[in-house]
């Protein structure tokens, strides 16, 4: 186990200062439009499917998915103080690890949607493997599994994976499609999420890094290499179990 990431994601609200409601909220507001675009075509159309939120932090998903009209999304967390900040937004969250929640009330609930934004990379593949069991043993049949993980094909990839203390791993689109793989789930898309055309600007944004990039993989091509599919540093992706 890496010790710091017990040591961080404990007091990681001290750290951002997500640590009172009314700063949380207006960053949960600013996030709408951003998670509409990550999430789009994946969300369930059912808005009162049960949705698990794992590493809900202080409520960023679980309050778009309120705007959004969803009406059964739970969230949990390690940090007590980003889970406070969440539950007095009125969202429903919770302190507890994965096997602990697993293993308590909710013990024969099953979930339409399971989100682990930012969640895979903190873990070792030794710890992973027994995590996404579990996860994918509490995903209904048909059910999507949504990530968000750093990119390892990006030109910041060596920022991604070690932008933060607790990484432990990042991954390419075909070693994602393989970690789904091997616990009986398949990657159905796959998402290169910034810039988000968000607003004029943004739409802009990305027209242009669209032209700047093709140019970039045209000079990677004539040196011999190949070019990345996903630019971003982090890229979304979403997975489905099957139904039968």
């Amino acid at each position: 186990m890496n010790p710091y990431r017990e040591a961080f994601y404990q007091r990681q609200a001290e750290w951002h200062g997500y640590d009172k409601p009314g700063f949380a909220k207006q960053k949960h507001d600013q996030r709408v439009r951003y998670y509409d675009w990550y999430t789009r075509g994946w969300l369930p159309e059912d808005r009162s499917t049960p949705i698990l939120d794992i590493g809900c932090a202080s409520g960023q998903l679980l309050y778009f998915l309120r705007e959004r009209g969803y009406t059964d999304a739970v969230g949990i967390d390690l940090d007590r103080a980003q889970v406070e900040v969440a539950k007095s937004l009125g969202l429903d969250a919770r302190c507890s690890t994965a096997a602990d929640f697993f293993a308590g009330e909710e013990a024969s609930r099953s979930f339409g949607m399971i989100a682990m934004l930012d969640i895979l990379e903190h873990f070792t593949r030794e710890e992973l493997f027994p995590l996404l069991e579990s996860v994918v043993a509490r995903l209904a049949p048909g059910g999507r599994l949504i990530v968000s993980v750093p990119n390892a094909d990006s030109p910041h990839a060596t920022r991604a994976i070690y932008a933060d203390i607790t990484h432990e791993i990042a991954f390419t689109h075909t070693s994602l499609a393989e970690l789904f793989f091997c616990h009986g789930l398949k990657l159905t898309d796959l998402r290169d999420p910034w810039p988000a055309p968000v607003s004029l600007m943004g739409r802009g944004y990305r027209a242009f890094s669209a032209v700047t990039r093709k140019l970039e993989a045209f000079r990677l091509r004539l040196l011999g290499f190949d070019s990345p599919t996903y630019w971003s540093s982090v890229v979304w992706a979403v997975a489905e179990k099957p139904k039968a």
